[in-house]
């Protein structure tokens, strides 16, 4: 099949991804406005590496984008992954943080990417309705174990960029992780369309994630309660998780970095 965002090679590889789903997945899109772009208000499609910098309120760049890769994607896999597009405004109880925001369909509601999934952040992007689609995981049992034992609700932020190679891994990793757990909400914030947070961390370099206490989910650049700086594997990852969770027990949230 033809389409106007991807070559025939990835429309072949992301159809053979579909068509191992065993339940269609249905995504919610934040976006700013339901009404489309003008004519040549777009400037570039999700695989390109142009962005407009933007923070929250100031309106949203790349949401008629977003909607167009939302369009192509229920096309290309032939309903089982579709989007129900809705206003900032009437987002409701889905609390996006920032737009376009894209809601995973797992049961949870609480995996998002914000922003626009391109360059390496498509990969993790399609592999989660995967594993949502098919209700598995491909973490160690171990890991698997300890992510499943937290029982206090944590804010998981990483922060991306599409030229980045690690990025993807943790990234993949956290959703599945979130899969596992809902008292871990997992945002992945595209760092150069959307710097508000990274520049209120002094982000450097990317992966970079921070956890935070649900309770400061609308605070914008809380103080975390532990950062992970640069590429860890999930059983470092995971170890951080328990660390934070035991410090906000404790009632502390000193921000200390772990490497």
């Amino acid at each position: 099949m033809s389409s106007q965002l991807f070559d025939e090679e990835t429309v072949k590889a992301l159809q053979e991804i579909f068509k191992s789903f065993k339940q269609p997945v249905k995504d919610y899109l934040v976006v700013d406005k339901l009404e489309d772009p003008k004519d040549g208000e777009v400037e570039e499609h999700h695989h390109h590496t142009h962005y407009h910098l933007h923070h929250p309120g100031e309106g949203c760049h790349t949401c008629g984008e977003a909607k167009m890769l939302a369009t192509e994607l229920a096309k290309i896999s032939n309903g089982q992954l579709t989007f129900e597009i809705v206003e900032k405004g009437k987002a409701g109880s889905l609390r996006p943080r920032y737009v376009p925001a894209f809601i995973y369909g797992s049961s949870g509601l609480n995996i998002r990417y914000y922003g626009l999934p391109s360059g390496e952040e498509f990969a993790p992007f399609i592999y989660v309705h995967q594993y949502i689609s098919l209700n598995e995981v491909k973490l160690s049992s171990k890991v698997k174990e300890v992510v499943q034992s937290i029982e206090t609700p944590l804010h998981v932020k990483v922060f991306v960029t599409p030229e980045c190679p690690y990025c993807p891994l943790v990234v993949d990793y956290f959703n599945q992780m979130a899969l596992l757990n809902k008292n871990i909400m997992m945002e992945t914030i595209e760092a150069v369309e959307l710097p508000l947070e990274a520049d209120a961390y002094g982000v450097q370099a990317v992966p970079y994630v921070t956890i935070n206490r649900i309770e400061d989910y609308d605070n914008y650049g809380a103080e975390p309660v532990e950062v992970i700086p640069g590429y860890v594997p999930p059983e470092h990852a995971v170890k951080v998780l328990v660390k934070a969770e035991r410090k906000i027990k404790r009632g502390g949230s000193s921000g200390k970095t772990s490497t």
